[in-house]
């Protein structure tokens, strides 16, 4: 097999475990998208990054799910499958603080070179109606890096 067979086999195998995970359950499933920007910490050398997400919310402040995007990292730009959990906490109104915690794989072209990446932070949701929130957030990630995100959450 080669390595855009196995890749692609790879993330339609995450695919099917999210969307039986979700499909076992009744409770609304989450999408996110992300846009991202990181670099190490002390440094100002934004690289573009990306991601999505899809989660179930185990109630009404917490959801945990699975995801794949692309993170460009200096010298070891990868592409990434990961497992997300969100916490938003039971302050304000129309902006509610969030904690959140990804751990993943970045896969590489030479899968020996891959690597494990996790990231933890935090932000916050703002409300855009009742299905839909604007994610703004901050954080630290592996490789000594920080990170700022700016996402779209929609309610299905």
């Amino acid at each position: 097999m080669d390595l855009a067979a196995s890749r692609a086999h790879v993330i339609r195998s995450a695919f099917l475990l999210l969307l039986l995970a979700m499909g076992v359950s009744a409770r609304p499933l989450l999408l996110e998208g992300f846009v991202q920007s990181g670099s190490h910490v002390g440094e100002w050398n934004p690289r573009l990054s990306w991601s999505f997400h899809g989660l179930a919310q185990l109630d009404q402040m917490v959801a945990a799910g699975v995801g794949f995007g692309y993170e460009a990292v200096p010298g070891r730009p990868a592409g990434l499958i990961d497992a997300r959990m969100q916490v938003r906490l039971p302050v304000g109104r129309q902006a509610l603080p969030y904690l959140d915690v990804e751990s993943g794989i970045a896969i590489r072209p030479v899968l020996e070179d891959s690597y494990l990446m996790w990231k933890m932070g935090g932000g916050f949701d703002l409300k855009l109606g009742d299905h839909s929130s604007l994610l703004a957030g901050v954080g630290l990630a592996a490789v000594g890096r920080m990170y700022g995100r700016l996402g779209l959450l929609l309610e299905l």
